[in-house]
């Protein structure tokens, strides 16, 4: 923990300062990545934190700054899916700028950088793996029910697609056209609960994986007008 000028006076004010800068950068980020995500990735990295015997105050800090640079990427040229190196661009200045440590802020920036998957990063750290499997759980259970929603609402897309309209897709093509709740349980969300990286987390999962597959199972029926 930071202990330096102030102690853990110190500590919160640096997080009560990460908190106001991320509510100002998530702004004009759509309801599917908005503060409230972040909100609930930072409630869950916090319990994974101290099951896990982590950092408490570099995960809160990870959490906070996690998705600052997502509002950023419609703006950035031609590869803008790379929210984390835009997040891990805003968060050093930020970070230097409260007279941090700078093995707090290398490791609060390894957790940033390496949250998610789609780069073949992989999180090093115990600090790291809190959030990236907090950030991962927030896709699972009834909220990642409500968040594919938010997002496929979106982006023009209904709440049912059978089987026989994406099952020959290629999973690697991201297409907006091609996504579906369905889809994306089969191709990705139905592995999460296997692929997290603290035992913590794969506990959770399986719980929010059950509740989520319930959810799915009891649509298919109604859709079908079996229930």
């Amino acid at each position: 923990m930071y202990k330096e000028n102030g102690g853990f006076a110190a500590e919160a004010a640096a997080l009560e300062a990460a908190r106001a800068f991320a509510i100002e950068r998530h702004a004009e980020t759509p309801p599917c990545h908005d503060f409230s995500h972040v909100e609930r990735v930072l409630a869950t990295a916090e319990r994974l934190a101290r099951e896990e015997g982590a950092d408490l105050f570099v995960v809160r800090l990870a959490a906070l700054l996690h998705d600052i640079g997502r509002g950023l990427e419609p703006r950035v040229g031609p590869d803008p899916d790379r929210h984390e190196e835009l997040s891990v661009e805003l968060a050093r200045p930020f970070l230097q700028s409260r007279g941090l440590p700078t093995e707090a802020i290398e490791r609060v920036l390894e957790a940033v950088l390496n949250h998610r998957h789609r780069r073949g990063r992989a999180p090093g750290s115990i600090e790291a793996k809190c959030l990236y499997d907090a950030d991962k759980l927030d896709s699972l259970g009834a909220v990642g029910v409500a968040r594919a929603y938010l997002w496929l609402g979106e982006h023009g897309r209904s709440v049912h697609y059978a089987r026989e309209t994406w099952d020959g897709v290629d999973p690697a093509n991201n297409a907006t056209e091609n996504d579906s709740l369905q889809r994306e349980w089969e191709i990705k969300l139905a592995g999460l609960k296997d692929a997290l990286y603290t035992a913590s987390g794969r506990a959770l999962a399986a719980e929010r994986h059950a509740r989520m597959r319930r959810f799915l199972d009891d649509m298919e029926l109604e859709v079908l007008g079996e229930a």
